[in-house]
């Protein structure tokens, strides 16, 4: 428990410094377009995947700055309802801020840790985008999402992962890894096979997609 507790410290204070800069730094990662790496358009691509329906209630765990709440809020429309999930009091308040702005009076915000978050019953869909890797029960967290869909709902998680192929000391190549939270310890720990695991267990059909090189998934 105290390391879990230790861990969410850490990833706590790392995006209270990023929460106003945050999405401006995402936004930069769309230069690398040009070699197939676009996050804008694979977070388009993933939320395309939950068949969203007008009405339709989605949870987004890990929600940050509200990043998704777009595409989100354009599938399910008004009477739809988006629950945004975040362990980060200044992220939410820029998720906040931006529902705000937009009029999107169905979104409802949570500051709790993902793995204590409780699951409302009958959900028809739960998203994931570059979070779950940084929850240390993130398998747990799968699994209790899973229970929380109504049948035929379906879950989608799009993160990193760090191909088997790559010695851990690349790691320093792509810099901005250890300012989000994603350390060397992260990395060992490999969440992204207890994801995988957690879904083929509990959903009755899985779809794997990965990207540029094995370093993401959905």
């Amino acid at each position: 428990m105290e390391k879990k507790h230790t861990d969410n410290q850490d990833v706590i204070k790392s995006y209270r410094r990023r929460a106003q800069k945050y999405d401006i730094a995402v936004r930069l990662f769309d230069i690398f377009a040009w070699f197939g790496f676009s996050i804008s358009g694979w977070r388009k691509e993933a939320i395309a995947k939950l068949n969203l329906k007008p009405g339709d209630t989605v949870i987004d765990i890990g929600c940050g700055t509200g990043l998704n709440f777009p595409f989100l809020y354009q599938a399910v429309g008004q009477k739809g309802k988006i629950l945004g999930v975040d362990l980060s009091g200044e992220m939410l308040a820029e998720a906040r801020q931006r529902a705000t702005s937009n009029q999107w009076d169905n979104v409802h915000l949570v500051c709790v840790d993902a793995t204590e978050f409780e699951f409302p019953k009958s959900v028809d869909a739960v998203f994931s985008s570059y979070a779950m890797i940084l929850v240390p029960d993130c398998g747990q967290v799968i699994v209790n999402a899973c229970g929380s869909l109504v049948p035929n709902g379906r879950l989608v998680v799009l993160d990193m992962a760090w191909p088997r192929y790559c010695p851990l000391w690349w790691r320093h190549i792509l810099f901005f890894l250890r300012s989000y939270g994603v350390i060397v310890d992260v990395l060992r720990r490999r969440p992204w096979e207890l994801v995988q695991k957690a879904m083929a267990e509990n959903l009755v059909d899985i779809n794997r997609k990965s990207y540029w090189f094995g370093f993401f998934y959905f």
